[in-house]
């Protein structure tokens, strides 16, 4: 797979001002096909309780939680992303924990962002929203505002071209984010605009959201309030939402929690959690639970920008260990929606849209060269966020932190900067220490002695570019793969693809070391495979015949201490008992 050249007018691109906007509004290139959102059950699970050691996970109100956004922001955006056919550099961000967010803003400082084509098929697989920004800065965003502000029939048409955007690359919504000053005799008029778009989005894209980010005021200065108050509550009262800026204070979210009531849900209020630092309460980082933590004590909702800190502060050869142990932070303080597939089947190779080789049938893709005559391996690294399937959280269970220590930095004199901190954490399997940009592992001696875990793996993939790993220490516990609403009018079939671990599990001819567990509410049931088939080179396909017509959850069990490979899984209705 290789890059799209830009010539061949396969990329996403955003709009730099109003005469690109208006010259192209009415021919919109057409992209691949767009997924549409997948519906999610009108209950959440809390994050924490995704681990096997919760026997029955309490259902919660979707609607009474608070939620999440994150809103990415990386090196000015459009990168490898931008090409709709996928690139080869498969050391690029990828972003793999939909199940715990709700909304995804892609974010940059260009006039009109249009999300990207990949991001737009794998957020909505997911069942996650996904939004663009709109954002005027400086004199050029000054100049912009009075332009679009100078007439109704002027804001009607700009509100008009962004709803024609969304639907017609099927995203679902904005990030208004004015970062100039308003003339205070427009203020009314900027009210006018958020007020008709929200309302023209509504009645074009079910479930469509205009998230105001706060900035300007009702008196049109440009002044970050850090909390919901009256200076921009008009804003907040006319869309679906306000970002809040960075630098807040309990204070100030206490007061917001109460100019909310009783007009608006508290919900609605996203208070920001900037990565970077940059004002915000803990600094970020590895420490952005801190701030999470008083967001959520208020029952305030949040938008976690620029969390591809991760990926841009460490470089590409650390991720995704880095991704894993910054949400491991978080995970206390998130919710798990549920994806929705009825009668449809469920399907997941576990590909995360990237990876070092692309993988058919557990062989990597080779090619006939014409010169030599051979059958060699192709360079088939590949990055391409619309091949990305169905994920799991589990990963991140045991990068919780259990202890930290971070040193102070030092200041020489008063014309030096001070020196790196040097932080140090440990989680149940490893030791971390990061100085600076520099970040180390130490895994600890028998770090896995008695504790079940997950690992991505990279380096093996029956389809895709990955798979799960299952290191299984404890026969007496399983591996909860997936909280999910499946639903079928006859009974349901499952079959996984795995690969033993020769070197590791004491039997690897053991067609029953895998066990299949299904929950439909009512508690686990657990599957013996009725037949059990070799399947690709050294890959079995094992097969389980359920009386299940609804599953909720889906895991794995093993008979044997050792580790395996899940290449795939899939549910269906019995139909055809060997075809995938």
């Amino acid at each position: 797979m290789t890059a799209v050249m830009e010539a061949n007018n396969r990329v996403a691109k955003p709009f730099k001002n109003l005469i690109e906007l208006y010259t192209t509004i009415n021919r919109l290139t057409y992209w691949p096909v767009l997924a549409n959102l997948r519906k999610s059950t009108d209950y959440v699970y809390r994050a924490t309780d995704f681990s096997p050691s919760v026997d029955r996970p309490q259902k919660l109100k979707r609607k009474d939680m608070p939620k999440t956004i994150v809103c990415h922001d990386l090196m000015g955006g459009y990168l490898e992303d931008r090409f709709l056919d996928g690139s080869n550099e498969y050391k690029s961000y990828h972003f793999y924990h939909w199940n715990i967010i709700d909304t995804f803003i892609y974010f940059s400082h260009h006039f009109v962002t249009i999300p990207p084509f990949g991001w737009i098929n794998a957020a909505h697989k997911h069942g996650v929203k996904i939004l663009g920004t709109i954002i005027t800065e400086s004199t050029p965003g000054k100049i912009l505002c009075d332009e679009i502000l100078n007439t109704r029939e002027s804001i009607v048409r700009f509100a008009n071209a962004l709803v024609q955007l969304a639907v017609f690359y099927k995203f679902d919504g904005w990030l208004l984010n004015i970062e100039n000053e308003i003339d205070k005799d427009d203020v009314l008029k900027l009210t006018f605009f958020v007020q008709y778009l929200t309302e023209r989005i509504h009645e074009r894209i079910e479930g469509s959201e205009i998230i105001w980010y706060d900035s300007v005021t009702n008196t049109g200065k440009l002044n970050w309030q850090n909390e919901l108050n009256d200076n921009n509550k008009i804003f907040f009262n006319n869309c679906d939402g306000i970002f809040l800026n960075y630098n807040w204070t309990d204070s100030g979210l206490m007061r917001s929690v109460m100019k909310a009531q009783p007009a608006k849900k508290i919900t609605n209020i996203y208070v920001g959690l900037d990565v970077w630092g940059r004002g915000c309460p803990g600094g970020g980082g590895f420490n952005s639970a801190y701030a999470l933590k008083k967001i959520r004590a208020q029952g305030l909702s949040v938008a976690i920008f620029a969390p591809a800190w991760t990926f841009e502060f460490f470089g590409p050869n650390t991720f995704p260990r880095v991704e894993n142990i910054f949400w491991a932070q978080l995970m206390q303080y998130l919710y798990v929606h549920v994806p929705v597939y009825r009668n449809e089947r469920f399907m997941t190779s576990f590909c995360r849209g990237a990876g070092m080789k692309y993988y058919e049938y557990g062989m990597q893709i080779t090619y006939h060269d014409p010169v030599t005559n051979n059958v060699v391996e192709s360079n088939s690294s590949f990055y391409n966020m619309a091949m990305q399937k169905h994920q799991t959280i589990a990963l991140c269970l045991h990068s919780k932190f259990s202890s930290m220590n971070i040193v102070p930095s030092i200041v020489r004199d008063k014309d030096s900067k001070p020196e790196p901190q040097e932080c140090t954490f440990e989680t149940s399997h490893e030791i971390i220490r990061v100085l600076g940009h520099v970040i180390t592992f130490e895994d600890k001696l028998d770090s896995y002695n008695g504790i079940n875990c997950m690992q991505f793996s990279y380096d093996l993939s029956y389809e895709g570019g990955g798979c799960l790993k299952l290191i299984n220490r404890n026969l007496r516990s399983y591996h909860r793969l997936f909280f999910v609403d499946v639903s079928f009018m006859r009974e349901i079939q499952a079959r996984v693809i795995y690969k033993i671990d020769d070197s590791d599990l004491n039997n690897s001819n053991n067609d029953n070391s895998l066990v299949l567990l299904l929950g439909d509410g009512n508690g686990l049931t657990s599957f013996l495979s009725r037949d059990t088939l070799q399947y690709g080179k050294g890959w079995k396909m094992s097969i389980f015949q359920t009386s299940m017509k609804i599953v909720q959850e889906i895991g794995i069990a093993m008979t044997e201490i050792g580790s395996i490979y899940i290449g795939k899984i899939l549910l269906d209705e019995v139909k055809h008992p060997y075809r995938l």
